[in-house]
């Protein structure tokens, strides 16, 4: 029995090592391509502006579909 018990705490320890390091490698690989899509991101606030402008146009548009629905039916509450 003790040697039985020896080969499942040294197959755990071994199961444990492989999952550690595999985790290990999958944290440096995100690093890297994290570091590889900030070096090559081209003008982050053009984009923030840009999605800031679409907004303003879909809220005019739902403004504008509200008030002409509230326009043809005058009787509905909401």
């Amino acid at each position: 029995m003790n040697e039985l018990m020896q080969q499942g705490l040294q197959l755990m320890a071994l199961g444990m090592g492989v999952v550690f390091l595999f985790l290990g490698l999958l944290i440096g690989v995100i690093s890297l391509v994290s570091q590889v899509i900030q070096k090559f991101e081209t003008a982050p606030v053009e984009a923030a502006n840009a999605s800031t402008s679409t907004e303003n146009d879909l809220i005019e548009v739902i403004t504008e579909a509200v008030k002409q629905y509230r326009s043809d039916h005058p009787n509905r509450k909401g």
